[in-house]
């Protein structure tokens, strides 16, 4: 019986596959007794202790051994945390934020302040020149042409012209084989165009109409010159009221007052809108100044007060450099050298009326450059001019007078004060030139109030009185009731 029973079980695990693959997996390590010396000792934690044939067990040291308080200190550390009562935190890899990239500098950083608007410039101006029979003004309208803020020229001849041998057409069809885009058109007294040459005119130079002798009396000059400014400035205020109006006709500390005046008669005068011109002698004395100063011409100024020539004309030679003053006696050389300019240079070639018209020319088209580029927005530049004074700003007893202003799109919106810190011989040469203006500003006015009478009486101006009150337009009302009917 006990054999038949040993034979079974020895059948039985003779034919389980489970028991054999279980038992092969059974790793024993044995090695051999060595002596101690041998420098070759194994932990007994390697030699398995008494494997089951059956179960083999894994090996102590493979364990997972069991977390200790150890082992969460550590974990709360790594997670940050201080407080043993909190629980763990759930550890997520946050991904990485890149750092932003420092954008390169610009060449020109971004303004401060807030910059104003200002008006869209414009392409250009148009530019009439009344009087461009003379040479100075064809030497103008050649200056001119060049410019590039200006998009048209229109040369009026007033009248046939001694001294000038060229026909004004031919001057016209000369100038435009020029390459620039401005264009030139002429305009003739014969055909009565003066209106025609005012229409949408931005800038008006007013220029002297015939040759007149520098030797000829100032009232002599005033009377032959007075009717014809006093047409130019009703044909002004017709056709182009808003322009801007460059006298340049002598004398202009008349000629001034007296377009004011007309103006003024149809409501549409504006004193930051009418200049006269002191560009000419206040280039002579520059260009004298830095010539004795060993200085560039060109960076030099030397502002002129009071008037505009003869002995109300005051040339500052004091503020041609910061802190220099000439002595007296160059000082009244100068002076009297700048205001006898235009007699020197006529007698200097012999008999001849004016000769001075390249110099003149080159001021003048320098001082509508700058009024344009002011009306276009490009710059707000500083000149002097024969203007009326503000009533607000006290600065002397006559009411028109030379001094500094800056101009902008509208026109002359700033006057400065006579500058200070003059000296003794200067202070005189004020004094006696505000007295001269004076009584050029009361003869204007009489002739003015002389000849009143006579243009009433043709029928060619009606006074307005009152010139807060709205006009009235006949033209106007006709093609409106024209247009009802």
């Amino acid at each position: 019986m006990m054999s038949k029973t040993r034979g079974f079980w020895s059948y039985i695990l003779s034919s389980s596959k489970y028991l054999n693959q279980r038992t092969d997996l059974v790793i024993s390590r044995h090695y051999a007794k060595k002596p101690k010396d041998d420098g070759c000792s194994r932990a007994h934690a390697d030699i398995a202790s008494n494997p089951n044939p059956l179960c083999a067990e894994p090996c102590e040291r493979r364990k997972k051994k069991k977390e200790g308080i150890l082992h969460k200190i550590k974990l709360k550390v790594i997670e940050g945390g201080t407080n043993f009562g909190t629980p763990f935190r759930k550890i997520e890899n946050k991904p990485a934020v890149c750092a932003p990239k420092a954008q390169p500098q610009k060449a020109l950083p971004a303004p401060k302040k807030k910059v104003p608007p200002m008006p869209a410039p414009r392409p250009g101006v148009q530019v009439s020149i009344l009087g461009a029979d003379t040479a100075i003004g064809q030497y103008v309208a050649l200056l001119l042409k060049q410019c590039s803020c200006i998009k048209k020229l229109r040369l009026y001849e007033a009248k046939d012209s001694q001294g000038c041998t060229r026909d004004l057409c031919s001057v016209v069809q000369d100038l435009q084989h020029i390459n620039t885009n401005c264009l030139v058109q002429a305009f003739s007294c014969a055909c009565y165009e003066l209106e025609r040459c005012l229409q949408n005119t931005d800038i008006v130079l007013m220029l002297e109409s015939g040759y007149l002798n520098v030797d000829m009396p100032f009232e002599k000059r005033f009377l032959y010159q007075a009717p014809i400014v006093k047409c130019y400035a009703d044909a002004i205020a017709n056709e182009c009221p808003k322009a801007f109006v460059i006298v340049c006709a002598t004398p202009i500390d008349c000629m001034v007052p007296l377009i004011a005046e007309t103006l003024k008669e149809t409501g549409w005068y504006d004193p930051t809108r009418l200049l006269g011109s002191v560009a000419v002698p206040e280039m002579r004395a520059s260009t004298l100044a830095a010539r004795a100063l060993c200085l560039e011409p060109r960076y030099t100024r030397v502002p002129c007060v009071g008037g505009t020539e003869g002995d109300s004309l005051v040339p500052l030679f004091s503020k041609a450099v910061e802190y220099f003053d000439f002595a007296q006696h160059n000082a009244e050389m100068m002076t009297d050298a700048v205001r006898n300019a235009p007699v020197a240079v006529a007698r200097s070639e012999g008999p001849c009326t004016r000769v001075g018209d390249l110099s003149e020319a080159h001021a003048l088209a320098g001082l509508v450059t700058t009024v344009a580029h002011a009306l276009l927005c490009h710059d707000i530049p500083r000149v002097t001019g024969f203007v009326e004074t503000d009533l607000g700003q006290v600065i002397s007893p006559a009411k028109y007078v030379a001094t500094d202003l800056l101009l902008n799109h509208k026109g002359v919106y700033k006057k400065f004060e006579f500058p200070s810190k003059l000296n003794s011989y200067e202070l005189g040469l004020l004094d006696m030139a505000l007295c001269k203006v004076v009584k050029n500003y009361e003869l204007a006015m009489e002739w003015y109030q002389s000849n009143y009478e006579c243009f009433v009486e043709r029928g060619q101006n009606k006074l307005k009185k009152n010139f807060q009150a709205p006009r009235h337009y006949e033209r106007l009302e006709d093609c409106a009731k024209h247009l009802i009917e």
